[in-house]
Parts: structure tokens; sequence; C-alpha cells
């Protein structure tokens, strides 16, 4: 079987900070760095106004202090006048900038800063990428405080460079449960880590999920359920949250659900270990229920060849010519069940589901339409096949059914490759046509699990360039090549809310899979030649090969 042949590993994606910030350059450069408390990563510590500071070495230390997140930002606020210091909110937004903020003085009192922005993050954490060319024109009014400039009004943000926000902002992942129950699906969010990162992720578990995943998803309390005490306390391991009033309406089930998605949400934080709920100071006694997280990537990839399904080292393999399925000669790409114990594979004459426990069987046709492209299992054994004409039918084969997607919150383009996520809640769709990209859709099954509807999407940056495949690395990365010149493809591993990893561009590269423990990134060329990452170079590790996948595995 495969699936014993294959080793099983899961992924955690970990994002590390810079060991100190840099001493040049843009805003937020300053004289060094210091710890708020032992649970805190390391902060830069800003400068205060001086005196006789002119208007614009007022505003930019103050745009330089917001850098400076200690005792709520305290630093940043004396450069505000003081009936502006309480009314100013630090954390309602952050910019990510690009070079240095260009000041416009509108008149004597009042200016604007002009700043390129590279990426935001709104209150609950929520990152988005932004074009490149953005500006942001930020608006503020100076008055005069025992004859010193002081702001007197300024846009609710703080402003980061790149380097500052590397170190200051790390990106947690939000559990919140699928409509069945069956497993936790990640959102990405980003906050700074410091000893406030509970009480963040747990008023934006509160808050909800992102609003093209929450149609998946379910809603396990009253949706006016805030903390109680706007504060997560954690002390000796032990993550306490007190919630308001409107929590004793959940059910025992609900209050098992939360407390779940709590813990898996939580135990991100190194300082904690145990979680403890209760309800407006009522401790609450809540059953431990043992959450799913989505099940692991295989950590080497699978390949179609002439003879059959094989391991990259060929040494785990499924010879389909044992068999006598004459369509290995014309098959072009296949799919693997997530147990290993089933086969889709993709013919010239169409989709054959194939039992690899019964290979004396022969292969059952289940999709006979013509450009049909890649299929794919998902996390709960369904079969996933379209083609690659607009508005083609999606359908999905179960062990004993055949259904259709409602797929109108679709783009009508044809379909060039897709991808299902491990956790089984959201679909990457690469589309063709005359404006190519990648978009996301939350799915919608019914309680048996049957995939029903797409839900709304959001497209996905591809930098100015033509996607070529799209598929899941883990339940928070996508792994997308792009076609850089036609020629030459660019492999990109891009978090789902999050940045970016790009690697070497390889010639003639026509898919790209990854798995992000060790050196476990491929490549495969137009030439059947498969290339994997190591030591900063491509290097050859398989020929002949027609299709490569990483196995999604139970």
């Amino acid at each position: 079987m495969i699936r014993r042949l294959l080793g099983l590993f899961a992924v955690f994606l970990v994002l590390t900070g810079c060991a100190q910030l840099p001493r040049n350059g843009a805003i937020g450069i300053g004289p060094g760095v210091e710890l708020e408390s032992e649970a805190d990563f390391l902060y830069y510590s800003p400068s205060a106004p001086a005196p006789g500071d002119s208007q614009q070495q007022i505003l930019s230390g103050f745009l330089s202090a917001g850098n400076g997140p200690q005792n709520d930002y305290s630093v940043a606020r004396s450069y505000l006048m003081p009936t502006f210091q309480p009314k100013w909110q630090p954390s309602d937004e952050v910019l990510v900038q690009d070079g240095i903020p260009q000041f416009t003085f509108t008149d004597a009192t009042s200016a604007v800063a002009e700043i390129k922005v590279s990426a935001t993050i709104d209150a609950q954490g929520i990152y988005q990428a932004q074009p490149e060319g953005t500006k942001r024109y930020l608006n503020f009014k100076l008055a005069k405080q025992n004859d010193e400039w002081r702001i007197s009004a300024a846009p609710n943000l703080t402003v980061l460079i790149r380097p500052n926000f590397t170190v200051l902002f790390k990106p947690y992942q939000l559990y919140f449960f699928d409509s069945g129950h069956r497993t936790l699906v990640p959102d990405v969010r980003w906050f700074p880590s410091r000893t406030s990162t509970a009480t963040h992720l747990v008023q934006a578990l509160l808050a909800g999920p992102q609003s093209w995943m929450a149609p998946a998803l379910a809603r396990d309390f009253p949706a006016e359920t805030t903390l109680n005490i706007d504060s997560v306390t954690v002390v000796d391991g032990v993550a306490s949250i007190d919630l308001s009033n409107e929590a004793f309406q959940a059910t025992d089930d609900q209050r098992k659900y939360f407390k779940a998605q709590v813990k898996a949400t939580l135990l991100q934080i190194p300082t904690v270990t145990a979680v403890e709920i209760s309800i407006n100071k009522s401790p609450q006694v809540i059953p431990e229920l043992k959450a799913n997280i989505p099940s692991a990537l295989s950590a080497t990839p699978i390949t179609l060849d002439d003879s059959g399904i094989f391991g990259i080292s060929k040494k785990s393999m499924v010879s389909l010519t044992t068999a006598g399925v004459a369509l290995v000669e014309e098959s072009k790409d296949f799919a693997l069940s997530p147990t290993g114990k089933g086969l889709g594979l993709l013919a010239n004459s169409g989709l054959y589901r194939i039992s690899l426990d019964a290979l004396d069987k022969s292969p059952l046709l289940v999709d006979a339409r013509a450009s049909l492209v890649a299929p794919q299992f998902d996390n709960l054994g369904y079969l996933w096949s379209v083609a690659s004409v607009k508005n083609s039918t999606w359908q999905v084969f179960g062990a004993k059914s055949v259904d259709r997607v409602n797929s109108t919150n679709l783009s009508r383009a044809p379909v060039e490759a897709f991808s299902v996520s491990p956790d089984g809640s959201r679909v990457a769709i690469l589309f063709g046509g005359s404006t190519p990209g990648v978009w996301l859709h939350s799915l919608i099954r019914d309680d048996a699990g049957r995939p029903v509807e797409f839900g709304t999407g959001i497209k996905l940056d591809s930098f100015g360039l033509r996607p070529l495949s799209v598929s899941w690395v883990d339940a928070v990365n996508l792994a997308i090549l792009l076609d850089v010149d036609g020629e030459n493809s660019r492999p990109m591993v891009q978090m789902i809310g999050g940045e970016a990893k790009n690697y070497p561009t390889v010639m003639g590269a026509i898919s790209f899979v990854a798995n992000l423990s060790g050196a476990n990134i491929f490549t495969l060329r137009n030439d059947g030649r498969v290339y994997q990452f190591k030591s900063n170079t491509w290097v050859e590790v398989a020929s002949d090969v027609r299709a490569i996948h990483m196995a999604s595995l139970k």
C-alpha cells in the first residue's frame, strides 16, 4: 500500500524574527531594543520628543515611535497633545512601509505624509498584501503645547518598516471548526508577540473568521459574546478566559467545541499549556474534546510514469501494469485517496477510479468528459473532477454517489487547476482565460460531509505573473508556479493571509509541490524531469515523469 510505504510528517509553519533590528534606514531606527517582559520579543526602543523639535521632526519621531509598543505606546503618545493621547488607537491598523515617508505641509499646522505601503494589518490581525506602488496619505494636525509642537490629530494606526515588522509581529492560526465539527480549520492572523497576545487571539476568535471563510465554518458561541474582562491572563501556564453573560446561552457541546478552538489557538504561545474558561466570573467545568487538526501531507512526492505510481525514490510503488491496466500507457495525471487505497487516474478517455485493494478488477470510468484537469481526492474521500472549459460542471464521486457542486459563486473562466485544502473547507482554483489568477473559495458541505456549494472567494496576488499550477502545501500555505517569461517559471509558497516565499526560477517547469519540513521542494519540467531544491539550487532527482503530487494521508 502506498500509505504504508510513505513517511508521515506533520507540517507546522514556524516564522521567526530577526535577533536585532537594523540601525540605519527609514522610520523605526533608534538607539536600541529592549525586552518588555520574559514573554515578549525584542522591541525597538524609540526616542521621546526633544526640546525645540520642528514640526517635521515631531511627525517623523511619532511615526518612528510607533515601532515601540511598550506601555501602550507611551513614547509615541508623548508626541501627542495631552487631550489627544487617550483618543489615539494605535492597534486599529498597521502599515508595512517601503522607503521613507514624504511630508507636505498644507498650512501652518496641517501636514500630509505620503507612505508607500507593501502590506496592511487590521485590528483583527488580517494581513493584506498591497500591489506594488500602493501609497497611503496620512493627515496630521499640529498645535503648540508649552511652546513645543505636538500632534493634535493623527490617524489610528502605526507604521513599520519591513525588518521591524518581521521582528515585532508573528503569524498565529485562529482555529475554527468546519461546519460538521470534523476538523479544525486555521485562519492566519498577525499580532505582536507580547504579553497581550493571548488577549488579541481570543478577541479575534470571538469576532469570528474572515468573511470569505465563514460559510464553511461553525459558530459555536452567540455572536455577541465578548471577554467579560478585557484581558486573558496566563499564570503558571494556565490561560484564564472570562466570557460575558451571552456565553451562558451556549449548549454543552458548543462549550466543548469553543474550548477546543481556544486551546488549539493559545497553545501556539510557548507559555500556555492549559485553558480555563469562566462566564461572568463563574468557573465552567468543560470536558476536553480531542480536536482533529488537518492531516499532514507526505514529505516526499508521488509520481506517475510509464509503469505506475511511485515514490520519488522509486523504492515504493504500485505497478498498474501488473493488473493489466492498459490505461497506464495513455494516463496523464492522477489522484491518491487519503487512505492510500483509492486512485483516480486521468487518461485520454476520461477519469477512472481504481481500488488499490482490488487491482484485479477493471477500472471504473466515472467521468468521460473531454479536457478534464488533474483530479483530487478531498479529506473525506470524495474524488473531484472538472473540465477546463467555461462553465464546466464540478462533480464529486463518493463511494456510492455522484453529485454536482453548485458553482454559482465561481468565475465563468475555464479552470486550469484546483486543489482542496487538507481540512476540506477551502478550495484553491486556478482560472485561465483573459484574466488568469488563483482564487480561494470556501466549500460548503451538508451534514453528511458531501460537498454542496462554493462560497464567496478572494483572489490571490500573483505579482503580475501568470500562474501555471497550484496545490496546498499544508493547511495555511499554497505552492504556486508562476510564468516569468514564457520559458522560465518561478515557484512560490504563498501563506494564506501572510507573506510569500520565492524560489529560483526553473526553465520549463510546469508543476510545483512542496512540504516545508526539510528539503522537500520539487518541480516537474515539461521534459519529464523532476528537480529538488537543495542547498539553494535545483538538483535533478527523477526523469520520465508525467505528473507529480504530494499525498494527503490520514
